[in-house]
């Protein structure tokens, strides 16, 4: 599967929230009215989802460092990965980062239950990508959700 079949372009904004928690819940309040093929029937339970996001969180924070934060989490009732972009230019202080600094870019990923195998390709796949400082910076300049999903879809493959 391509990065661009997964992400998808509704699901990519410029944050309006500036702390990790109200970027985690503005993210996944993103699936609320979600009903797409990636899911096994009805729509996800939103606040169990922020519940077990909340819960990967206490774990360790999805924060990376070098400004990207990855929280993703493996949920019942999805049967294809679903990614949500969010960019935050002005950054989130209190991402609790690995490196400590701010975080702009943030990658949710949502898999099945069972999905470990893509789940893992689909984390390292995300990192990669964002090491590369040019697509970080032009997505810091993105001004709307196309140009984001563009840039992030511009490329990639991952393979089943």
């Amino acid at each position: 599967m391509d990065l661009a079949s997964i992400i998808d372009r509704e699901r990519c904004c410029v944050l309006n929230e500036k702390s990790k928690t109200e970027i985690i819940i503005e993210l996944a309040n993103s699936l609320e009215d979600f009903s797409g093929p990636q899911l096994n029937g009805g729509p996800i339970d939103i606040e169990e989802l922020k519940k077990e996001l909340f819960y990967r969180e206490q774990l360790m924070s999805t924060g990376l460092g070098l400004g990207l934060a990855v929280p993703h989490v493996r949920f019942s009732g999805v049967k294809s990965p679903i990614v949500i972009a969010g960019i935050q230019p002005a950054g989130i202080s209190d991402y609790e980062s690995l490196d400590g600094n701010p975080v702009n870019i943030v990658i949710m990923i949502i898999v099945g239950e069972n999905q470990h195998k893509q789940h893992i390709r689909l984390l390292s796949m995300i990192a990669s990508r964002l090491k590369d400082n040019d697509l970080k910076q032009a997505l810091l300049s993105a001004k709307n959700g196309d140009e984001i999903y563009s840039l992030l879809a511009g490329g990639g493959q991952l393979n089943d």
